[in-house]
């Protein structure tokens, strides 16, 4: 159970704490202090924010916190008690000398019991916004409610309860939300609220519930909070990026994220579709990195390679393997002149912004040190399948030594043109047992000692020029930044070359993450300085993935 008592009157405590119920794709989510972003919603669905919240009062109190443009009338917050995810949201208010337990509930649909303990009135206005997650409403002009026998309908959003539901059309006008302004986004809208469920009672249970049609799949709530916050990355036979603006498919965190979503859990036969609908996306050698036609990502090939030979290691399942071989061909033979990759010597060389350094602030062109870390792993698996790469995978390993950097005691994060900059991406080739052991222990004792933080890896060493020590956006992405994912690969190499080591405590922090920000969850990333707040998505896919995998023995 993720608990909290203390604490929560307080705004800027509770707007850090986001909850996240996911079911196959479909989201509620918000903050325990109510909506500070655009893409929260208590029914998210095919990318729309739905139902954008409930406005309940008990015995005349607000029990919903919200923030207006322009005012000061933030309220909501003096009534809440306690608030507990075990792994479903409950909260508990004090009202007029009442007692109210509120649980939330989502299959795809959403379903809210309140537990009223006492004598007491209770409110409930639906808040309706009908807009795609990356926008805001500014107008409810279009926006029609039909009655239901239990309630209410707007679209194709229905609202449900055993309170009687009163007609009263409004518009909340300026709903504030605050993170999105803090972040130089939309952050003003008006939602719809069609009219209210009223009623009381004494020490009886009232129900609501939402949705918008359609078949879904109930969430799994089997194992522990990684493994839960694993399936919500799942949707169909694909893997989501993060939550809240990166819930679609990407080729390379796809596979990036694949070992430790999948094959660490042992779901080998959703690995096995996901491998075989991804060959059937391969083009000139490449994955998209967004389907259906974004192929612009130097890596995501790689990283399905990577990932089905980790797949055979797992398994030792040679059929299906075997089955994969017309698509590992496909790689190899494209990959070495493609849209964005050519093969120079026996080393690759990509056209900018194509690695998962991909702003304008790291544009990488050249010959990357993860990239081709990921070819030699390539042609390595491809060579023990039977297939003949364009050179030998010893060829490249031997190019592979031109990414040493004696004088700073580590690898280049890039060569042709030389970047000599101190960046995580070696940890790749460490993790793959690619160098020779003296060079890696020297390596892996510079990242220890630059970039090593307790949520994972800075993306830049703090004594670099141009290091950021706090994330403020896409100059600060891969410019010291902490990823967690990047974790995973360091204890690949400290197994590899320093195995004496126990990298157990290395997951610790991450786990007692698991009560901070996405509740539940692993965020995206952390500011490179203490004390490394986090950042961007609140539930990345290969961030878990990757504390999964390193958390196996």
């Amino acid at each position: 159970m993720i608990a909290f008592s203390a604490g929560l009157q307080d705004r800027a405590f509770a707007r850090t704490k986001e909850y996240l119920l996911v079911a196959d794709g479909a989201y509620a989510s918000s903050s325990l202090a109510g909506n500070t972003r655009k893409y929260h919603g208590l029914l998210v669905r095919d990318g729309r924010v739905l139902l954008s919240g409930l406005d309940e009062y008990l015995n005349g109190t607000a029990l919903t916190p919200a923030a207006y443009a322009g005012r000061n009338d933030d309220r909501g917050l003096s009534a809440l008690a306690a608030v507990s995810l075990s792994p479903e949201p409950v909260f508990v208010y004090h009202a007029g000398g009442a007692v109210l337990r509120k649980t939330l509930s989502f299959d795809g649909a959403l379903s809210v019991r309140y537990d009223l303990v006492g004598e007491g009135t209770l409110r409930i206005a639906p808040l309706v916004a009908c807009r795609g997650v990356h926008e805001v409403r500014t107008t409810c002009d279009g926006l029609l409610a039909a009655s239901l026998p239990d309630g209410v309908q707007v679209g194709t959003l229905a609202v449900r309860s055993d309170l009687p539901f009163t007609p009263a059309p409004a518009v909340y006008r300026d709903v504030l939300y605050e993170v999105d302004r803090e972040r130089g986004y939309a952050h003003k809208e008006d939602l719809f609220c069609p009219g209210v469920f009223e009623g009381e009672g004494e020490n009886r249970t009232f129900w609501l519930t939402a949705d918008a049609g359609g078949g879904w799949s109930p969430p799994k709530k089997s194992g522990d909070w990684l493994s839960r916050a694993a399936d919500t990355f799942l949707a169909g036979d694909g893997i989501l990026a993060g939550y809240h603006w990166f819930a679609e498919e990407w080729g390379r965190d796809t596979f990036v994220s694949l070992p430790g979503l999948l094959l660490s859990r042992g779901e080998y036969a959703r690995a096995r579709r996901i491998f075989t609908r991804w060959a059937g996306l391969i083009r000139g050698g490449l994955l998209p990195n967004r389907p259906p036609d974004d192929y612009s990502s130097s890596d995501a090939a790689l990283w399905f390679v990577l990932a089905l030979a980790r797949y055979a290691a797992a398994t030792g399942d040679t059929s299906f393997v075997r089955s994969m071989r017309p698509a590992v061909t496909a790689v190899l033979d494209g990959y070495q002149d493609s849209a964005v990759t050519h093969l120079d010597g026996a080393l690759i060389s990509v056209a900018p912004r194509s690695t998962w350094m991909d702003t304008p602030f790291t544009p990488r062109g050249g010959k990357p040190v993860e990239v081709n870390a990921l070819w030699v792993s390539a042609l390595r698996f491809a060579e023990s399948l039977g297939i003949d790469g364009p050179v030998t995978a010893r060829e490249a390993g031997e190019a592979f030594g031109s990414f040493w950097n004696g004088e700073r005691g580590c690898f280049f994060d890039l060569i042709d043109p030389p970047d000599p900059a101190v960046r995580p991406n070696q940890v790749v080739a460490l993790a793959l047992g690619i160098p020779p052991a003296d060079r890696a222990t020297r390596a892996l004792a510079v990242v220890r000692s630059e970039l090593l933080t307790p949520f994972g890896l800075r993306t830049l060493s703090p004594r670099e020029a141009g290091y950021a020590g706090r994330f403020t956006g896409d100059a600060a992405y891969h410019n010291g930044t902490v990823w967690p994912w990047l974790l995973g690969f360091f204890i690949d190499a400290l197994r590899a070359y320093e195995p004496g080591v126990d990298p157990g405590p290395l997951i610790l922090p991450l786990r007692a993450h698991l009560a901070d920000a996405g509740l539940g969850t692993v965020s995206e990333c952390f500011d490179g300085d203490p004390p490394h707040r986090p950042g961007g998505c609140i539930a990345q896919a290969w961030s878990v993935a990757e504390v999964l995998r390193g958390s196996a023995p």
